[in-house]
């Protein structure tokens, strides 16, 4: 009887107002697509801001795909199918299916790749754990990726081998290169710091494989900080590879800001309204600005002949213009491995992937990823193991 009443409440609601919403959660994930293909590099829009709501508007879509199954009006099903099926081609990327991705054998894998925005290594103490730093190294050191690439990593101005450097290449990676974005100084970040100290962060490439033609590529012709490293690497039997690593343009929230995203602080400003206003501005405008750098690294891909791997933190969602950008025509290292959202940025949603590792699969073979929680920075690292192609399957 309660069933029945139930279904009967169901059916009255979607007789009224059901329709109303299917069309909104299709016009919302169309919307998720269109945000895909618009350049909003020089004309800023809130509509790049709808990748960050794939995740969402799918699960809306499939919603009501299954509730109007059991109604009487089963051929509206028929609207949030043919979105999904007509979106998926941008929507897949947002979901990772192989359950069994994470499972490599050594003798499967001829390349390990991790790629890891490290936060300074917790200089500012970010995590309140001083042990930080080190447990960053033992797990480098445990994982053993054949070529490591870090963001928001940094050298001593005064000694560009220190503090990292070295200790790096105890642990087998005895080639490196390191491409500066800014000088920061080091008060700034650490207290302890002495007032003169100044450091250098950018993204660096520690390597087993010899390292060659390195190359920094400027991402915006108005300020010379977001940048894109390319280097070659030999990986013996001459076979050679273009690697590229970058970080995009960051959202640059302050700590109350992303306090105030999360929705954990108690004492929210009074002035919720302008709050959001200035949240949603900043993201706008990295977006914006993400799209003019993406923009130049589809520049220099175009131009590359060797087979490629780019790698880093885009800070920007699975099915955005500037994932398909970069992306092009190499392939997405979770979505070929890759299980469940495969969130990589530990603030804020529970679906923000933003760290990628794209591959070129007419010679690679990608055998596992992974992207471990560990809570060392406010970014997971992420890790994709390789075998290379033999030249008849090519």
């Amino acid at each position: 009887m309660k069933q029945n009443k139930l279904i009967s409440r169901l059916n009255l609601f979607f007789r009224s107002t059901g329709l109303f919403f299917t069309i909104g959660a299709v016009l919302w994930l169309s919307l998720c697509t269109w945000a895909a293909y618009r350049d909003v590099s020089k004309d800023e829009s809130i509509l790049s801001l709808f990748s960050f709501s794939n995740v969402f508007a799918v699960a809306a879509n499939v919603f009501f795909l299954i509730i109007w199954l059991f109604t009487q009006r089963k051929k509206f099903s028929l609207l949030p199918l043919a979105a999904l099926l007509l979106c998926f081609s941008v929507t897949k990327a947002s979901f990772g299916v192989n359950l069994l991705g994470a499972t490599v054998k050594a003798e499967d894998q001829s390349l390990k790749v991790m790629t890891w925005n490290v936060h300074l290594f917790d200089l500012g103490e970010w995590t309140k754990n001083k042990q930080s730093k080190n447990k960053i190294i033992e797990f480098i050191s445990e994982q053993a990726p054949d070529i490591l690439c870090l963001q928001e990593y940094y050298v001593d101005a005064g000694n560009l081998n220190e503090p990292y450097v070295e200790l790096l290449r105890s642990l087998g990676y005895n080639y490196y290169e390191f491409s500066i974005e800014d000088d920061y100084p080091k008060r700034n970040i650490n207290i302890e710091a002495g007032p003169d100290e100044v450091i250098k962060v950018g993204h660096a490439v520690f390597s087993k494989f010899p390292l060659s033609k390195m190359q920094r590529y400027s991402l915006d012709p108005k300020r010379n900080y977001y940048n894109l490293l390319g280097v070659d690497v030999e990986l013996g039997a001459q076979k050679k590879i273009r690697l590229y690593v970058t970080h995009l343009q960051s959202v640059t929230l302050s700590n109350a800001e992303v306090a105030y995203a999360e929705e954990k602080t108690t004492k929210l400003p009074t002035k919720v309204e302008s709050k959001t206003k200035g949240i949603l501005t900043k993201l706008i405008l990295a977006s914006s600005k993400r799209a003019l750098q993406a923009n130049s690294i589809d520049s220099v891909m175009n131009k590359g002949t060797l087979p490629a791997i780019i790698c880093g933190d885009m800070n920007d969602m699975p099915g955005s213009y500037v994932y398909r950008k970069v992306k092009g025509d190499l392939s997405d290292a979770f979505v070929s491995k890759g299980f469940g959202f495969g969130r990589t940025y530990r603030n804020i949603f529970p679906t923000l992937r933003i760290d990628y590792i794209f591959y070129d699969h007419k010679f690679f073979t990608c055998k596992g990823y992974s992207s471990p929680d560990v809570a060392l920075s406010d970014h997971n690292p992420v890790i994709a193991s390789f075998s290379i192609k033999s030249a008849e399957n090519k």
